[in-house]
Order: structure tokens, then sequence, then C-alpha cells
């Protein structure tokens, strides 16, 4: 005999085929969970276990003070090589990006900084705090370090649109970048700029940006909203000269 799944999964998919068949729609108010135990005739503990499950897929989020949420479609990330911006790639999914600086300030770095950077304690570095947004809502965290004596003058103004047109512009060319991927548990500040509880995972990626004489320009942290955002990579293997077969001669000798 088939074991019948736990009430709390039941619960979960009752609400996942919901939303797929449009009964709740995208972007719109769920329940409350007093609305959702009457509605199912279950205690809170088993009423938040279906709902954990939806929020850690991603289905679903909660908005402090205001509720919980049908989950948007997720916002694609090019992580391949591209010449698109982030605007860019925003704007091909038909959504409206914006960039809103938070803090712009030149200062000392810190051993940590100096050592992604290749500099010593003397010298000087902006530091530049954006959070991006994708139709008004934000996805993205980032702090940005910028070499002052490699990019001598950066603007809200010069911020706000392109932090790499901005070192572009002033004598250098970007060669490539080195970026680093994992979870990160959002702490106060992450948080607080990305409209999360604290404590929610989220992706973070550190990126080191090389410019043509393989000098480390920029070193930057972005923080992605793991319920708004997924990642794309492609691969070109013509690029490379196609599937190499070497690896398998050894098995046809």
């Amino acid at each position: 005999m088939a074991k019948q799944p736990q009430l709390h999964s039941r619960i979960k998919q009752d609400i996942v085929d919901k939303i797929e068949s449009g009964y709740y729609p995208s972007g719109s108010l769920l329940p409350t969970e007093s609305e959702f135990c009457k509605m199912y005739d279950v205690s809170r503990t088993t009423l938040r276990t279906a709902l954990n499950h939806l929020l850690m897929e991603g289905a679903i989020y909660r908005k402090q003070g205001k509720g919980t949420f049908v989950a948007k479609g997720k916002v694609k990330q090019i992580l391949s090589s591209s010449n698109l911006r982030y605007a860019d790639q925003l704007k091909a999914q038909g959504i409206k990006p914006k960039i809103k600086v938070v803090d712009l300030q030149k200062l000392k770095p810190s051993k940590k900084i100096q050592n992604r950077l290749g500099i010593d304690g003397e010298q000087m570095v902006y530091q530049v705090k954006r959070i991006r947004y994708a139709d008004e809502e934000e996805i993205q965290f980032e702090t940005a370090f910028i070499r002052a004596d490699l990019v001598p003058e950066i603007t809200e103004e010069m911020a706000n649109i392109s932090l790499y047109q901005c070192i572009n512009s002033q004598g250098n060319t970007i060669k490539r970048t080195e970026e680093q991927i994992k979870i990160f548990i959002s702490d106060e500040e992450i948080a607080q700029h990305l409209n999360i509880t604290q404590g929610t995972p989220c992706f973070q990626i550190a990126t080191q940006t090389f410019l043509a004489s393989e000098e480390v320009v920029e070193f930057s942290l972005a923080y992605f909203r793991g319920d708004r955002v997924e990642f794309f990579i492609e691969r070109d293997y013509e690029e490379r000269g196609g599937m190499k077969d070497e690896i398998f001669d050894h098995k046809r000798r």
C-alpha cells in the first residue's frame, strides 16, 4: 500500500496547484496564517512547515509587516561571457531596471580589501554601495571597492549608470573578471537593503576585475535575493574546437 504524503506536503502541493492555476496570481497577497489554518483545519506548526518549504523553494516570499506573497518569475542573471550590461539583461526580459547609490566615499581599505586589490595600506579606494531593482523590487545589494590611483574620479551620477564605463572612461581597459559564487546568510545590512528578513539565505558573488595590464582595479561583493534571481550559464564548445574524444580513446584501445 502506497504511503500517504504528510499533511504539510499535501497543503504545500495544494498551494502550489493554486499558484500554477492562477487562483493565487503572481505577486498577490496570500491568506494569513490564521486564514490558512482555518481553511485546511490544521495547526500553525503544520501550516508553517508547508509555507517554509515554499519559501525555501522561492515559490512565495515574505515582506515584513505586509504578509506573504506569491513570487514573481525569477530574474535571469547570465554568468557566462556576455557583453550585455546588467541593466540590458533585465530590459531583455521585459523588466525595468534601476540603480540606487546608498553610499559613496573615498577611504583607506581593510587588510582584506588591500589583499584583493593588490595594494598597500596607504592607497585610497572608492567604496560604492548600490541597490539594484527589478520593476521597483530590490534584488541585489553590492559593495564595490575601486582603486583611486587608477580611477581618480567617481561621482554618484557615474555610479548610477555603470562602474565599468566609469573605469574605462578614465584611461583603463577592463580585460576580464574572476567571480566566486556561494550561499551567504544575510546580515542586518544586507537584509535591510534587500528588504528581506535577517538570516535569509542569499547568493554572494565576489568579483575581481582585471585590466589589460593584469592589475586588479575593482573588487566587489554582490548579494542577490535567492527567491528572486536564478543564474544562467551557457558553454559554447564550438569556440573551443568541439568536444574532444581523447579522454575516451583508452577505452577503445
